[in-house]
This record gives structure tokens, sequence and C-alpha cells, in this order.
């Protein structure tokens, strides 16, 4: 791929992703910016993403989808970006799940002047 088809498919992908984990944004921009780390360096899967499409493609009813290379970059785009919301979730409902306990030890007062 050219670096403008790369960029295209960036940007493609990333108004799908960014669709996909607005209900999990909160104030802190923390969905989105996952999203956009992840999308930094997805060029570097592209022959990942191909072959993960390609080993999926036959529907359980036996309907078959063409390979990767035949389907447009807005297919290839919402393929890509929905596998990114679902890593960005994915980080999110981690990030939840170790989070309830980080207030658990509290600094002492005097540590205030070790700062």
């Amino acid at each position: 791929m050219t670096s403008d088809e790369i960029h295209e498919l960036r940007q493609r992908a990333a108004n799908y992703a960014i669709e996909r984990v607005q209900p999990f944004e909160d104030v802190t921009g923390l969905a989105s910016a996952l999203v956009r780390r992840y999308l930094a360096t997805f060029e570097d899967s592209l022959d990942d993403y191909a072959a993960s499409w390609n080993a999926s493609r036959e529907e359980p009813n036996g309907c078959t989808w063409p390979e990767w290379a035949a389907v447009s970059t807005d297919v290839q785009a919402r393929y890509i970006g929905l596998e990114i919301a679902q890593c960005a979730v994915a980080m999110l409902e981690r990030i939840e799940s170790v989070e309830a306990g980080i207030h658990d030890c509290m600094p002492e007062a005097w540590e205030i002047g070790r700062a």
C-alpha cells in the first residue's frame, strides 16, 4: 500500500473505531486516546488483518465474503476499526478491574514534605 492509501485507511478506521467506543467514552477521553494509540502503528499489522479476514470470511450459514484484497478500502477500514475498538474496550475493562484497589495505600502525611 502507498502512504496515501495507508493514511486514508487509518482515517476511515479511526472514524469507525471512535464511533464504536463512544458509549465507553467519559470526561477523560481515555477511550478515544486508546484508539489513537492503537492506530498509531496499525500498519504494522496489515498482514495480520488480511490473514484474519481470510481465515474467517466464511459465515456459519455457508456464505463466503471476498478475500481481503478484493474488498473495498471502506470494508477494510471497518474491519480494522472494529478490531481496534475491541482492543480499546478490552483495555478499558482491564483498567477498571484493577483500578478499585489503587487507593488502598495512602501516603503518610509527612511524605508531602519530600515531594
